[in-house]
């Protein structure tokens, strides 16, 4: 049986990407999203951007979808692309920056977590704290 996020993972989770926040002095938003792509836990750190809030949120939402990093998808959805136009597609958007990672447990997809408010590379580094914390 694959072990699911209970609520006291994912908020260590936050917690852990909150202290990387802080390290790289990077505002952002952070979410985890469960296996069914419903939010288990968010935080919006202060001074963080407006637009991170939906961002952060669906890049996780990729990440599950896609069940892989977000923004590996990036080159694909170019035009020309053999997926350009996938981010308008269905009534959730696809988020295809880095900062979206999946949850992995025996080899399964079971959530995800995502990152909004800086460059890719902190996106990436405080989502990569937030999957640490989980594992």
């Amino acid at each position: 049986m694959v072990r699911i996020i209970t609520h006291e993972e994912a908020l260590n989770a936050i917690a852990a990407g909150a202290a990387k926040v802080r390290e790289i002095k990077q505002p952002s938003s952070l979410a985890i999203v469960d296996l069914g792509g419903n939010l288990l836990a968010f935080l919006r750190v202060d001074d963080a951007a407006l637009s991170t809030v939906q961002i952060a949120q669906n890049k996780a939402w990729t990440a599950l979808a896609l069940r892989s990093p977000s923004g590996q998808w990036m080159e694909a959805v170019q035009p020309n692309g053999p997926l350009y136009g996938l981010e308008a597609v269905g009534a959730r958007p696809f988020v295809v920056f880095g900062g979206g990672l999946p949850i992995i447990r025996d080899g399964k997809v079971v959530g995800a977590v995502g990152v909004s408010g800086g460059p890719v590379d902190d996106d990436l580094a405080i989502a990569e704290a937030m999957l640490a914390a989980l594992s």
